[in-house]
């Protein structure tokens, strides 16, 4: 075999493999949001929530998206320390993109193509509410049922203790207000968090369906009945 038959074997050889890497970055991530089932722990006993309208608000940071939801007054669903903070934010992400900050690109590449360990942001807030640096902010009122449905939806991503309380939130959150708590599911690029906060709204009629919401852009499209 001449030098150069062996050329255009390596070359044929690495145009494979990267043909080979990009269908499976292209192709793998989609099969899996179909294939493999959302994981969410048990439905929460939540309280009656007091009779009244209740305004929700969805935040645009620019590249992710995070649900404000108003606690009633009485609950303690709140990060240590703000327990009965009157709004509490919920966001969720890939644990070392989001919580970790971990840019390195090698570490971007499995937070996309691969199912990775997920967390739970949450936040509390005071009222109103200041989203000082937010791209768009979109609101919409609900009623009593509507907000307890909510939380309930929210509340179920929380991993527990073998006592039923919360497992512990993460001690490393450097740069952000509230807390990082374990919780389900799995963060690739077809189930990230844009497409949850999506989802868990369209599992109270607040939106339509995530599928395909990749950008924080794309979440305006899904909401129903929220206005800027």
């Amino acid at each position: 075999m001449t030098a150069a038959s062996n050329t255009s074997s390596w070359r044929r050889l690495a145009l494979s493999v990267l043909v080979g890497v990009v269908a499976f970055t292209l192709l793998f991530p989609v099969i899996y949001a179909v294939a493999v089932p959302e994981q969410m722990g048990a439905s929460e006993m939540l309280p009656n929530v007091p009779d009244g309208t209740y305004r929700v608000y969805v935040v645009d940071w620019g590249y992710h998206t995070a649900i404000v939801v108003p606690q009633p007054e009485g609950w303690t669903l709140g990060p240590p320390g703000e327990e009965r903070a009157p709004l509490l934010e919920y966001a969720w992400g890939d644990r070392r993109f989001y919580m970790e900050s971990n840019f390195w690109p090698q570490s971007v590449y499995v937070t996309l193509i691969l199912p990775t360990e997920s967390v739970l942001y949450l936040d509390g807030r005071t009222s109103p509410p200041s989203f000082a640096g937010a791209r768009a902010v979109y609101t919409r009122i609900v009623d009593a049922a509507t907000l307890r449905a909510l939380f309930g939806a929210l509340e179920r991503e929380f991993r527990h203790a073998p006592d039923g309380s919360r497992a512990a939130p993460y001690s490393g959150h450097a740069g952000y207000a509230g807390r990082f708590f374990p919780t389900y599911g799995r963060y690739l690029w077809t189930r990230n968090c844009n497409w949850w906060t999506v989802e868990r709204l369209r599992a109270v009629g607040l939106a339509r369906s995530g599928a395909g919401v990749v950008f924080s852009g794309q979440v305006r499209g899904r909401l129903s009945g929220f206005s800027p």
